[in-house]
């Protein structure tokens, strides 16, 4: 549906899809109410990453963020979480999260709202099949 949707990132998740599996699942709205992706962006607004958050969100340039602004904002738990799954280490998930979580939610995005949960995760799952048949 929108085969350029996430450039480098797509290339990246075709090399490790065990990380693009993770990264899916934390997004996913099966996370609860919300959807993952909406609690990720609720917690980076509160953590104090609101102005990157509403860089991504919106048109113009994506703001990075320092993976340990993305730590501190998300907790140790859920980058612990990710890591596990992803089968890399607590400082490379957080890493790794900051180099594509821009790009993910500006990609979701793009009216500049997330979507709801039931779009949310049929974007996520057309993304991922993206990046599956990219291999």
């Amino acid at each position: 549906k929108n085969p350029e949707m996430i450039g480098d990132v797509a290339k990246f998740a075709s090399d490790n899809p065990e990380i693009a599996k993770a990264a899916m699942d934390l997004f996913s709205s099966s996370k609860g109410p919300g959807g993952g992706l909406g609690d990720i962006v609720g917690a980076l607004q509160s953590g104090g990453l609101g102005d990157a958050v509403s860089s991504w969100l919106g048109g113009g340039d994506n703001v990075a963020v320092a993976p340990d602004q993305l730590k501190s904002a998300l907790g140790a738990d859920r980058i612990s979480q990710f890591a596990e799954q992803a089968g890399v280490s607590g400082s490379e998930a957080s890493a790794v999260l900051a180099g594509i979580l821009p790009q993910i939610v500006d990609k979701l995005s793009p009216d500049g709202q997330l979507p709801d949960s039931g779009g949310l995760d049929s974007m996520l799952g057309g993304l991922m099949g993206a990046l599956t048949r990219n291999r």
